[in-house]
């Protein structure tokens, strides 16, 4: 993460993804044999970068302020990249070592002192973001190499931090990281590039579109990821997705060591699709009409629904609009349940999250001038006026995602 030079960091990330490999090697061959005496290479303590090494020649700009080239997105893709590789290390960094205050949740039955107790992730939650960090590291390299097919280089367009803004709002809160980054911002990901990848396909890139296509399904993966751990935080602390004679054994201490989880505590099952179709004729009409079937989620499902969307008013800045990519959502854990009840709360409303730092664009502030009552400007509207280098969180459209 300290590393400047984008691509030495993507190869290094790469390298070890290697070795990392051998350690998972390694705990396979002891799980099997059961010999527990048989000591592993032990989990490392850093302290994570406040914001991730970038070269100075690279021109920050605010969200929504580069190059565009039409609403299938801007030509900023390798530096999405390149965020995402800091992102899923900064996860294995701040939260391989936990409390409660930084897992964002809060303990059933809570012991005194709870909040100070420490937690360690499963393995499995390593090997996630390793894979998740090699994938990143992968597709960087893929669209640099690109880039310079073409005569062009990482750094010749102006950039964007938003993701790694997103990074910072969610430091303090894992449950909040997955939800908002990878099963909010990534899933908006999964909307847009396939027209994207259609854009390339008709100006006759198949290389370029290929290339993406590969990228989209292991961006898939990523959502799943975020999912897992996102259910499996709620799992271990507030106890939503156990059943009753679980629930208890769990108890206030959190259960046995959760380096030994058993598989149900994290394993993503897939999710079959929320909304089916079924087809009735209308009166006087010889056409069938499809209706959509309402959906039934049992209590545990609605309660993990229920947290995410009371986590993602309170952390997301942006905005989520259709239209979605329903199919490669709901492989990726998001069924139309999780997420379109705040696209109706948001468009209904035009409530704004309450922790929200959102610049306003010149057609809010012309709006806003109009309206009966103006909220007062924030301190980071005020900072931005004074011309200090502050940016939004979370860009507000799917153009600054992609």
């Amino acid at each position: 993460m300290h590393t400047i030079d984008p691509i030495e960091k993507a190869d290094l990330t790469l390298l070890l993804g290697e070795q990392w490999k051998q350690i998972i090697q390694a705990r396979n061959t002891k799980e099997g044999t059961k010999e527990k005496e048989v000591e592993l290479m032990p989990l490392g303590r850093a302290m994570p970068p406040e914001k991730p090494s970038r070269p100075d020649t690279l021109e920050f700009v605010r969200p929504g302020f580069g190059v565009k080239v039409g609403k299938a997105g801007s030509l900023s893709l390798a530096n999405v990249e390149q965020w995402a590789i800091d992102t899923a290390l900064d996860n294995m960094t701040r939260f391989g070592y936990y409390t409660q205050a930084t897992a964002g949740t809060a303990l059933k039955n809570q012991i005194e002192n709870e909040e100070d107790k420490e937690f360690v992730m499963p393995n499995r939650f390593f090997d996630d973001f390793m894979q998740m960090a090699c994938d990143e590291s992968k597709h960087f390299k893929w669209l640099n190499e690109r880039l310079e097919s073409q005569g062009a280089h990482y750094g010749d367009l102006p950039v964007h931090a938003s993701i790694w803004d997103s990074c910072t709002d969610t430091a303090r809160s894992a449950l909040a990281r997955m939800a908002v980054v990878h099963m909010t911002i990534e899933s908006r990901g999964l909307d847009v590039n396939p027209a994207t990848i259609a854009r390339f396909s008709r100006s006759g890139d198949e290389d370029s579109a290929n290339m993406l296509r590969k990228v989209h399904e292991d961006e898939v993966t990523h959502v799943q990821i975020g999912h897992r751990w996102f259910c499996y935080l709620l799992k271990k602390h507030e106890g939503v997705g156990l059943d009753q004679d679980a629930e208890k054994a769990f108890g206030a201490a959190g259960g046995s060591d959760v380096n030994d989880a058993d598989d149900d505590l994290y394993e993503f099952r897939q999710v079959p699709p929320a909304y089916a179709e079924k087809k009735s004729e209308e009166a006087g009409e010889a056409s069938e009409v499809k209706q959509v079937e309402e959906e039934v989620v049992d209590p545990a499902e609605a309660q993990r629904r229920k947290r995410f969307q009371e986590v993602v008013v309170q952390y997301f800045k942006g905005s989520l609009k259709p239209p979605f990519n329903t199919a490669d959502r709901e492989k990726g854990g998001l069924t139309r349940g999780w997420y379109e009840p705040l696209v109706v709360v948001r468009e209904r409303t035009g409530f704004k999250p309450a922790a929200g730092r959102r610049l306003q664009s010149k057609k809010d502030k012309q709006e806003g001038a109009t309206a009966e009552t103006t909220p007062a400007a924030g301190p980071l509207t005020a900072a931005v006026a004074q011309g200090s280098e502050v940016a939004p969180s979370v860009p507000a459209s799917a153009e600054q995602v992609a």
